[in-house]
């Protein structure tokens, strides 16, 4: 299977529904993952962030970064399926942003901050929202259209999914889950 329809299929199993959770379960899933985050983070310092106990794989500082850069986007399409009418999301090819960006030079504290700072944010911003919002829709460039509802789940689903990745970085370190 090509890299194209491995990346298509990934995206259209984030922003598949799961109607089977109300509104609040989800917003409790989606703050929650600051605790989640914040828990594999805990005792990793500065120099074992920016080790790759897993060859082949991202430093923990790499995923971290990817992490709160990819909030960046999750946040502003929530924001934007929120303010406007079916807003155009444009999909986005994150294989260049570790190396232009610098992911392994930044702070891991910092970019953690910057996650737990968005989620904050969003957490006062989606509680507000009337029971219409939640169907609003917006036009995304690789998939169609997408619900409120289903942005929520992409960062819930793409942290869940990185996770394991980061206690797996864990193990290799020694530290404990």
């Amino acid at each position: 299977m090509s890299t194209q329809s491995n990346a298509s299929g990934y995206m259209q199993a984030m922003q598949s529904d799961d109607e089977s959770l109300p509104v609040a379960a989800l917003i409790d899933q989606y703050v929650n993952g600051v605790s989640l985050l914040s828990q594999a983070l805990a005792g990793i310092t500065d120099d074992q962030a920016r080790l790759r106990p897993v060859p082949g794989k991202w430093s923990c500082l790499e995923l971290v970064a990817h992490l709160a850069g990819a909030e960046i986007f999750f946040t502003d399409r929530i924001e934007r399926v929120i303010a406007l009418d079916k807003p155009l999301l444009v999909g986005v090819d994150e294989r260049d942003y570790p190396a232009r960006i610098g992911y392994q030079d930044l702070v891991l504290a910092d970019e953690s901050a910057l996650f737990i700072a968005l989620r904050a944010h969003m957490k006062t911003v989606l509680r507000r929202q009337p029971p219409d919002a939640w169907q609003r829709v917006a036009i995304h460039t690789e998939t169609g259209m997408v619900t409120l509802r289903q942005l929520l789940l992409q960062p819930i689903r793409h942290l869940n999914h990185h996770l394991v990745f980061l206690l797996e970085k864990r193990k290799a370190l020694g530290l404990s889950n």
